[in-house]
């Protein structure tokens, strides 16, 4: 087990997860100990274990707080692309996981910021859609370092976008097959650099997913 961060290792032990022996201590366990978050119990023969107090609860509620206003701006932004997204006759889902097949057998898992289609029945025209929200510049640049993550979204879109405030990235920055929408006011996007499109094809397993996690639009009535 290599649970490191300090949140992480009190999720671990809300879980009712021991560490076991006092052996396996380490200092992230000594400094929690220290805060008064986890207290050392003894079993029986006298194995050590470690288990969350009532004062690490609360932290771990407070951390929680914290982290859900830390990613407010990511989740507005998400929020009113999304909107923008339907206005134009898209479907749209956020946060939703799909699968797709790895070249070693396997899946990954991707879960995009905003997903959309467009509202056709004809299957060659529903143009899947990536939007990748980026409120922060190190995590844009982070985020470009890993072109496995953008390779995943090849597989489910024909377009993937990178999504920011305005004067955070300049178009060069973005990845060659990849575009750029940036917001100048709230709700009003302009795309600054077009993506490079691509036929995908959707699998049952995406639709079945995407079926049971239904997506918003806006009916035309």
């Amino acid at each position: 087990m290599n649970v490191t961060t300090p949140y992480k290792r009190l999720r671990f032990y809300w879980q009712g997860r021991g560490r076991g022996s006092a052996g396996n201590a380490d200092a992230v366990d000594r400094d929690l100990a220290a805060a008064g978050l986890i207290v050392r119990t003894e079993r029986q023969f006298g194995a050590v274990y470690f288990a969350i107090t009532h004062a690490g609860e609360v932290e771990l509620a407070a951390e929680k707080a914290r982290e859900i206003e830390r990613r407010k701006p990511h989740h507005e932004l998400a929020g009113r692309l999304a909107a923008r997204r339907r206005e134009s006759g898209r479907i749209t889902w956020e946060n939703v996981e799909l699968l797709v097949d790895i070249e070693n057998g396997g899946r990954q898992a991707i879960r995009p910021d905003v997903f959309s289609m467009a509202t056709t029945y004809d299957g060659k025209r529903i143009n899947p859609c990536v939007d990748e929200v980026k409120v922060s510049r190190a995590d844009f640049l982070a985020d470009v370092a890993h072109a496995e993550k953008r390779a995943g979204y090849a597989k489910i879109a024909e377009v993937v976008y990178y999504a920011v405030p305005a004067g955070m990235v300049e178009a060069s920055e973005v990845p060659a097959e990849c575009g750029l929408l940036v917001e100048h006011e709230q709700g009003q996007f302009e795309v600054v650099k077009r993506p490079k499109k691509r036929r995908v094809t959707l699998t049952t397993h995406h639709f079945m997913n995407l079926i049971l996690k239904p997506g918003v639009f806006t009916p035309a009535w």
